[in-house]
């Protein structure tokens, strides 16, 4: 994690002494009104009127669906503006986003925020800082949509020894898999994914494993209280899988999903995205179109599964609202963890290995590091069609 800066954006901010010395009044200013921060306008507009202080858009003119006549088009201003207690990030990126939120902390104001790419690659380091003046940092939205992973782990589950965590993390591949269960090969179950709004024009951080790593990489920090940052965490995306691999599972009562999942391995931590061929009955297998599924493994509580939306505006929204409501109630605070980085191996599990002419084989489990090797030499003997994992539970 890298040391804390004394000046922590382009312009000056003050000193986190005098950051906490005051507190600002509870009103809330939201940054952006695309698909979720109009969402989220909307929900406060309804159920809490006056609460929202400024909204601040790129283009003000343009028409929205929200009952709100003064947009501004300068986000420093509704983030410095002294009534606004809450900050509401729902920009996205790692580059303005990230200024804005390391203005308001610096302030120390309450950051919510949606923006799993940012809280995966820099989130301990936010979090520190915010627990350093005083603010939260909350982003139950950044993972699963709707489903209160985030808040059960830095909640209910804080003191729990969890053994593994993950599941099926990505709605957009999972729809796409599910597709071509029912015979769509992967280009046309991606176009149909992009048609309903399930993927985007460039879906490569979806279909690439990108998100999943994203987002399990914060399920890691939070479920093994360790700073945890993305790019410790392997990963293989779906863009290879062939409708003849998802027949060769559906043959044998598996079902091909893109599975992020991170769990002890005596001393250490594995962790890994990969497609995956799972049980019919296993919880992972129950994921259909875009929901999501998150099974927590602890040594007390045994397995707990949320499911359920894992993106779209209104999931998001809702996520977002509630860390909003928390932060105004002063409820906990997602805990920021101390120490090294969380250093994980590569996830491991046995392989279906198929053939060219149709045979089928198992093959002793494989790091994934390993397994991404071998896909490549596969590419170039014809007489391997695919090398996909095949998960089992630890006994």
């Amino acid at each position: 994690m890298p040391p804390l800066p004394r000046v922590l954006c382009s312009s000056d901010v003050a000193p986190a002494q005098a950051a906490t010395a005051t507190t600002p009044a509870p009103g809330l200013g939201l940054l952006g009104c695309g698909t979720v921060g109009s969402g989220v306008a909307r929900r406060l507009l309804a159920s809490h009127p006056g609460l929202i202080r400024g909204i601040a858009v790129r283009d003000p003119s343009k028409p929205r669906d929200v009952d709100w006549d003064d947009f501004s088009d300068d986000a420093f201003d509704v983030v410095d503006d002294p009534s606004v207690r809450v900050v509401v990030e729902c920009i996205g990126g790692l580059g303005l986003a990230r200024e804005l939120i390391l203005r308001a902390i610096a302030r120390g104001k309450d950051v919510v925020t949606a923006n799993k790419d940012l809280i995966a690659t820099e989130g301990p380091w936010l979090a520190a800082f915010a627990a350093r003046t005083g603010a939260s940092l909350r982003y139950e939205a950044a993972v699963g949509g709707a489903i209160p992973i985030v808040r059960a782990l830095g909640g209910a589950l804080a003191g729990e020894d969890v053994l593994e965590i993950g599941g099926v993390l990505n709605g957009t591949t999972n729809f796409i898999l599910d597709a071509m269960e029912m015979g769509a090969d992967y280009g046309e179950a991606l176009e149909e994914a992009q048609r309903l709004g399930f993927a985007e024009s460039d879906p490569r951080s979806d279909v690439d494993g990108h998100d999943a790593a994203h987002k399990l990489a914060i399920l890691a920090g939070l479920a093994f209280r360790r700073p945890s940052v993305s790019r410790f965490v392997g990963r293989r995306g779906i863009a290879g899988i062939s409708a003849a691999d998802v027949q060769t599972g559906a043959q044998r009562g598996l079902r091909l999903k893109l599975l992020a999942v991170a769990r002890r391995a005596g001393d250490e931590v594995e962790a890994g995205v990969t497609p995956a061929y799972v049980p019919e009955d296993h919880p992972f297998a129950r994921a259909r179109g875009a929901e999501n599924v998150v099974r927590v493994l602890g040594r007390g509580c045994g397995p707990l599964v949320f499911s359920g939306a894992g993106a779209g505006g209104d999931a998001t929204a809702s996520s977002v609202v509630a860390d909003v409501l928390a932060a105004l109630e002063s409820r906990e605070r997602v805990p920021a963890h101390a120490g090294e980085d969380l250093v994980v191996r590569s996830l491991r599990a046995p392989v279906l290995v198929r053939y060219a002419d149709g045979r089928v084989t198992m093959g002793d489990a494989v790091a994934l590091d390993a397994l991404v090797t071998e896909t490549v030499k596969a590419s170039v003997d014809p007489s391997v069609a695919s090398i996909i994992p095949v998960w089992r539970d630890a006994a």
